[in-house]
C-alpha cells in the first residue's frame, strides 16, 4: 500500500510541474498601479485577477479576449494558480484581488477575511468519485436507499485510498459520499494530488478512488471509470463564486462594480452560444497544459452552467459556501469559531448595484 501511495505521489509532483510550466506570464504592471489601454492609450487601473486551468475563468479569458475589462474601465492582469488551495496560500501575500473559488472560499472567507461578492456558475456537474470496474467499490449499488445512483458501502470503502485536490469542492464530494454510507474521512486515506495526476493514479491502479473535477472527470468516465457519487446524485448545489480580498473590497469597491457587470456580460455570452463556448474552453485546457476532446467539453458546458445576469438576481447569495463550511466545521476541516467569519464575508450590494436589482 505505502509503494502504491508513494508512486502515486511521484505521478502529483511530475503533473505539478507540467501544469505550472504552462502558466500564462502575468502583465507588468507600472508603478502608478495602471496599465496603458492598447485600444485607447488611457491609463487604466489594474485588477490582479487569478485564473485556474478549469472552467470557471473562461469568463475571465472571455472578457481579456473581448476588451470587457477596458470597456468598463479597467484592466486585467491574471496571476495563474494550479488550485484554489494554492490561491489560497498566496492570498495571504496578495498576490491577487479578485478570482473566482468553489469549496476553497470557505477558507478565504473565514480565515484570510476575503469577501463573496456573486454567485457565478453552478459546480456541482461533473464533480465524481470514480473507480475502476474491478474494484470491489464498484460491486456495490444503492446502499443507502435514498441515494440509489450511490456506490459502496463500509465493507468496500474501509481503508480504501482516495486521491483528489483536499480543500477543494472534490474533497467536499468526498465527505458528503462517505457521509451517505455512515462513514467518516478516518475510515479511509486521502491522499492529496492535483485532479491530473490523480486521474492517472486512478488509471494506474495507485489509489482505489479519485474524486475528479472537470475536465479529468469526464475523462476518466470516458474511459470506463465508475461514476461512484456526485454533487448531483447526493443532492449537494453548489456555486462558484467571485472572491475579492479584504484589500481590494476596501480599496477598489468601484472597480469591483464594473468587474461584476462585466463578469456577468461575458456570462450572458458563454451562454448565449454553448457550442462556441465548448470550443474556448477546448482551447483553454490545451493552452493550460490539460488534455481534453471537444465532446468532454460539451458536457461539461451543457453540466456546468454559468449563472446569467437574470438567473443572479434570484439566487440567495452565499448558500453554497455556507453549506460547504458547516459540512467542514462537522468533519473538523475548519475551526467551528471560524464559522461566523463566513456570514460577515458575504457582501451582496456589489452584485445588486451591478445589476440593477
Amino acid at each position: 500500500m505505502k509503494k502504491r501511495i508513494l508512486a502515486a505521489l511521484l505521478a502529483a509532483a511530475m503533473c505539478v510541474g507540467l501544469i505550472v510550466g504552462c502558466a500564462p506570464k502575468v502583465a507588468e504592471e507600472s508603478d502608478s498601479g495602471t496599465q496603458s489601454s492598447e485600444s485607447g492609450g488611457e491609463d487604466l487601473p489594474i485588477l490582479k485577477v487569478a485564473v485556474m486551468p478549469f472552467l470557471n475563468s473562461l469568463p475571465v479569458e472571455y472578457m481579456i479576449e473581448n476588451g470587457l475589462d477596458e470597456k468598463h474601465g479597467f484592466k486585467i492582469e491574471t496571476v495563474y494558480f494550479a488550485s484554489g488551495g494554492a490561491m489560497n496560500e498566496a492570498l495571504a501575500a496578495d498576490q491577487w484581488e479578485v478570482g473566482t473559488l468553489s469549496a476553497a472560499a470557505v477558507n478565504s472567507l473565514a480565515i484570510y477575511g476575503a469577501y463573496c461578492i456573486g454567485d457565478v456558475a453552478h459546480s456541482e456537474g461533473g464533480l465524481y468519485t470514480l473507480t475502476q470496474p474491478d474494484n470491489d467499490i464498484a460491486k456495490v449499488k444503492g446502499s443507502n436507499p435514498s441515494y440509489p445512483d450511490v456506490y459502496g458501502d463500509e465493507a468496500s470503502l474501509k481503508g480504501a485510498v482516495i486521491a483528489t485536490s483536499t480543500g477543494t469542492i472534490s474533497h467536499l464530494n468526498v465527505i458528503k459520499w462517505l457521509e451517505k454510507l455512515g462513514m467518516t474521512q478516518d475510515d479511509v486515506e486521502i491522499v492529496h494530488m492535483d485532479w491530473p495526476a490523480a486521474y492517472q493514479a486512478l488509471m494506474t491502479g495507485n489509489c482505489d478512488v479519485a474524486a475528479l473535477n472537470p475536465p479529468t472527470s469526464y475523462e476518466a468516465e470516458a474511459e470506463g471509470m465508475i461514476i461512484t457519487s456526485s454533487l448531483s446524485n447526493l443532492d449537494v448545489p453548489q456555486f462558484d463564486s467571485i472572491v475579492v480580498s479584504n484589500k481590494a473590497m476596501t480599496e477598489k469597491r468601484d472597480i469591483l462594480i464594473n468587474y461584476t457587470k462585466a463578469f456577468f456580460e461575458a456570462n450572458d455570452a458563454l451562454q448565449a452560444d454553448t457550442d462556441a463556448t465548448a470550443q474556448m474552453l477546448l482551447d483553454w485546457y490545451t493552452e493550460n497544459g490539460s488534455e481534453s476532446s471537444l465532446e468532454a467539453c460539451k458536457t461539461e458546458v451543457e453540466t456546468r452552467p454559468f449563472v446569467t445576469s437574470e438567473e443572479a438576481k434570484g439566487i440567495t447569495l452565499g448558500e453554497s459556501v455556507k453549506i460547504t463550511a458547516e459540512f467542514w466545521v462537522t468533519e473538523g476541516l475548519l475551526e467551528e469559531e471560524r464559522f461566523p467569519e463566513i456570514e460577515k464575508h458575504i457582501d451582496d450590494t456589489i452584485v445588486k448595484e451591478a445589476l440593477g436589482f
